[in-house]
């Protein structure tokens, strides 16, 4: 990859577009300073389940100095969900960020928090993206998956739709889950 710094000097602003298999950065031969790279890649190319078929959009910003590497992430996709209340397929939109720093040397580790730092050698080529871009984005589905904030889910008595359609059947007061359990707590 070459080195856009010169671009930069002369105000053109910067975001190499790199083939969309690859979240790989050249940092051999990268000048110290500033760059910015908008990357791409299949969501199966970097090992996301059948959930995501969308590419995940990368925005990274690295920043080289002589002793270490910065490096600020932001990601974003969508994935193919079921609802949790309703059990309705549905489309969100998934984004994360993440920073990484990487270090020549294993005394500049405990500088950082361990899992922002990664020790690298000062001949090293480039730096790989992919599993920290996929972790990132599987950490960022939430753990309730909701078609809608206010999805009002299945019927527990019918089992109908009721964001589809009002059912017949009437809330008791003995719909409770724990009734059952009220004699226990008498004891």
């Amino acid at each position: 990859m070459p080195n856009f710094e010169s671009l930069r000097v002369i105000g053109v602003s910067v975001k190499p577009k790199v083939p969309a298999h690859a979240l790989r950065i050249r940092i051999s031969q990268l000048s110290h300073g500033l760059h910015e790279y908008h990357l791409t890649a299949e969501a199966a190319e970097i090992g996301l389940g059948e959930n995501f078929r969308r590419v995940v959009n990368v925005d990274a910003v690295l920043d080289k100095t002589p002793r270490q590497i910065f490096l600020k992430v932001d990601l974003n996709t969508s994935g193919a969900f079921q609802c949790d209340r309703c059990i309705e397929d549905f489309e969100q939109p998934v984004s994360g960020r993440y920073t990484m720093f990487y270090v020549y040397d294993d005394l500049d580790t405990a500088t950082y928090p361990a899992d922002e730092v990664q020790v690298i050698t000062p001949d090293t080529p480039v730096i790989d993206l992919s599993e920290d871009v996929r972790q990132t984005v599987l950490l960022s589905v939430p753990l309730k998956l909701l078609c809608k904030e206010d999805c009002k889910g299945l019927c527990p008595r019918c089992g109908v739709n009721r964001n589809q359609r009002d059912c017949e059947c009437q809330e008791t007061e003995d719909s409770s889950p724990w009734r059952g359990l009220e004699g226990y707590m008498n004891r």
